[in-house]
């Protein structure tokens, strides 16, 4: 891996932590709220949580092209 696939890396695996700690922390405001605002909030970040998966996946492709790149600029003819 060099280092701007590394670099972006990083920058996902931030962003799914985010994610991941914004899911938790409204999923255990739900044992203390039961109203509509609450089931509005919590129909937003599942969508959320959907959307940033492709996101995930798309940086992890980003991140397998670049290296792909790079094996084939190093080689020598």
């Amino acid at each position: 891996m060099n280092s701007y696939s590394q670099d972006i890396q990083t920058d996902i695996d931030a962003f799914q932590d985010c994610v991941q700690r914004l899911s938790s922390g409204v999923a255990s405001a739900g044992t203390l709220w039961q109203d509509a605002q609450y089931a509005s909030l919590a129909s937003g970040i599942s969508a959320l949580a959907m959307r940033s998966r492709d996101v995930l996946v798309t940086g992890d492709r980003v991140c397998e092209s670049i290296n792909i790149f790079f094996s084939i600029a190093s080689e020598e003819y």
